[in-house]
């Protein structure tokens, strides 16, 4: 007894240093002082641009250098690097004009949210239920931007919007559960042909900032780009990896499993202390196949389709126990929901898109 004494004696100020940390950084989460949310908010912004700026200006040093006339050997091979070039471009238009799409969608939808809920803390703020975006901004000034910024929620706003309602929490799955497929995809590309991880980061940092169909859009113009039929050398093997894996893969199955019953929960802890915790985890479950601890074999994937397919068709059914809208509220929910549901559902679109393109050919 008396050691135990002893031991809670010294950790006693060590506990209570953490307890007075614990405290400070509690006032600075939440509004009308949100300053870690609004580091967090302008931290994603911020790291999205400079993911994108990075990943466009490597695509386009490496598309002038493709349109540049290549050496070869002779008169057949010049025409087969010819011919080999225009099909790479005409796919990477494509997908560049796929990208900008993406981009566009995001940009305007990200802009409204940010507007919309400004003008609702304008409302808030004079007693009122609703205020014109117009209105609100012509009283905007830089005192009220700062007031509206600490004493808003944005990041966490823009989460619960996501799962304010059955069509759009269903549309939101959805939309994360092919983003997280196309994560899948995209690390199968990256083991087979070699990329560095230093190269992919700034892929990896773009997923976890904004929807899929951007990242996948621009992963698929650098394949293209990359793509060993674009030079008289044979394509070299994958360098194999340095770090040999200590303990077996784990399935894929377990984290889509985690993810789509992490999904599912979100709209009924969508009013609990619970909520965001819960939308970090995903963050971190949607990082899983990059880690090199989680097998992507062919049959794996299969099943974790089937399995998320099954996930997403009990989230519809839930939908229809307690909406008598059923289909036709969900078809429309995307529409009717707030921007952040507007943004996942064009990008869902775009994914779907993206896809059948890249049915349709291009070789990558």
């Amino acid at each position: 007894m008396d050691a135990a004494m002893d031991v809670l004696a010294t950790l006693t100020p060590y506990l209570q240093t953490l307890s007075h940390y614990l405290a400070i950084a509690t006032k600075h989460a939440n509004p009308p002082n949100n300053v870690l949310g609004l580091i967090l908010f302008v931290a994603y912004i911020a790291a999205a641009i400079y993911a994108t700026t990075a990943i466009s200006l490597s695509l386009w040093r490496g598309y002038t250098r493709i349109s540049l006339p290549q050496t070869a050997t002779g008169k057949d091979d010049h025409k087969r690097i010819q011919d080999v070039q225009r099909a790479r471009k005409r796919h990477i238009k494509i997908y560049a004009f796929l990208a900008s799409v993406s981009f566009a969608s995001l940009t305007y939808h990200m802009g409204l949210f940010l507007v919309e809920s400004y003008a609702a803390w304008v409302a808030g703020k004079i007693g009122v239920k609703t205020v014109s975006v117009e209105d609100a901004w012509k009283t905007a000034d830089l005192q009220r931007v700062k007031g509206w910024v600490l004493e808003s929620a944005l990041f966490e706003g823009f989460a619960r919007e996501l799962v304010g309602d059955g069509p759009s929490a269903v549309w939101s799955m959805g939309a994360v559960v092919g983003g997280w497929f196309w994560g899948v995809w995209m690390v199968q590309k990256v083991n087979a042909r070699g990329f560095s991880t230093k190269e992919m980061l700034p892929y990896i940092l773009l997923t976890q900032t904004l929807p899929i169909s951007l990242t996948i859009t621009l992963f698929i113009i650098k394949l293209h780009l990359a793509s060993p039929d674009l030079s008289n050398n044979p394509p070299s093997p994958p360098p194999p990896s340095s770090k040999p894996l200590s303990r077996k893969p784990t399935s894929l199955t377990l984290p889509t499993i985690l993810l789509n019953i992490s999904l599912l929960s979100l709209p009924s802890l969508r009013n609990t202390p619970y909520f965001l915790p819960l939308v970090l985890v995903i963050r971190i479950v949607l990082l899983s196949p990059w880690s090199r601890r989680v097998s992507l074999k062919d049959d794996q994937v299969v099943q974790s389709i089937a399995i998320s397919g099954g996930f997403v068709m009990a989230q519809v059914f839930l939908l229809r126990k307690v909406s008598p809208g059923g289909v036709g509220e969900l078809v429309r929910g995307v529409w009717n929901g707030g921007e952040a549901v507007r943004a996942m559902g064009v990008d869902a679109l775009v994914g779907v898109a993206v896809h059948l393109v890249l049915g349709w050919g291009g070789g990558v």
